[in-house]
């Protein structure tokens, strides 16, 4: 049995006739997407006729597979007595007699808000699994996001008021993206001079309470984002406020 061959064993050339410029084509940023699927929640596209199946076949599958979805907001029984009466109320509106219609639409609420509490639980378990989604019954509908893997932009929108105790600010803002995390600066001398800006702390959101400043001084204060991976993004332009 002859020997295997290796691409650098001495004495192996190829000649095939190609050549290599000893470039690379450049790759392709990468952005991956994500793809969520979610329960639907909201029935009001459905007809009355198409709301007792719909239901039926959510409590056929929440059913059998009891124990994907845990302690239910809604529990099955209750479910089944739900669409028991939207049935009886629904054959009765027949008649179109305003007691009737009355009777259904109270029925038909309080079937539309159990299903909708089930569809809000099976959401919070999926976490935008097609899988998990698919198990439960309910319709559903796929959201496809991509990450913003740059630098975020600078927040908007910047106010400072000052707060209800002395020596306190609050700040509002509108961050580029949510969640988001926030870097809160200050300054008390120059907001020209970067050297005299100094990191008050790191907020969750667009709000951000400062605490502890001297009556009377004159502040001022920028903010940024913290992107993907921690980069940092766009300065706010900064406020001014002089501190009660």
């Amino acid at each position: 049995m002859p020997a295997p061959l290796h691409w650098d064993q001495p004495g192996i050339t190829f000649d095939a006739g190609y050549t290599w410029s000893s470039t690379q084509p450049e790759p392709e940023p990468n952005r991956k997407k994500r793809m969520n699927t979610k329960a639907i929640t909201s029935f009001i596209t459905y007809t009355d006729a198409e709301i007792s199946p719909l239901a039926l076949t959510i409590h056929t599958e929440l059913t059998e597979n009891a124990a994907t979805f845990g302690t239910l907001p809604v529990l099955l029984p209750a479910l089944d007595a739900l669409i028991e009466d939207y049935d009886i109320k629904l054959a009765a509106k027949t008649d179109r007699s305003k007691s009737a219609n009355v009777s259904f639409n109270a029925a038909k609420d309080a079937l539309l808000e159990a299903l909708s509490k089930l569809g809000n639980h099976v959401n919070n378990v999926a976490q935008g699994d097609p899988v998990i989604v698919d198990q439960s019954g309910f319709p559903s509908y796929t959201t496809e996001r991509t990450p913003k893997d740059g630098p975020p932009l600078a927040p908007e929108n910047l106010r400072v008021k000052h707060g209800v105790v002395s020596g306190s600010v609050i700040v509002r803002y509108k961050p580029d993206r949510s969640p988001s995390t926030n870097e809160v600066q200050i300054n008390k001398v120059n907001p020209d001079t970067e050297a005299e800006w100094r990191q008050y702390g790191i907020f969750q959101g667009g709000t951000a309470e400062i605490t502890g400043l001297t009556p009377g001084t004159l502040v001022w204060i920028r903010v940024r984002t913290v992107g993907l991976k921690g980069v940092m993004g766009a300065w706010s332009d900064p406020a001014q406020i002089r501190v009660l």
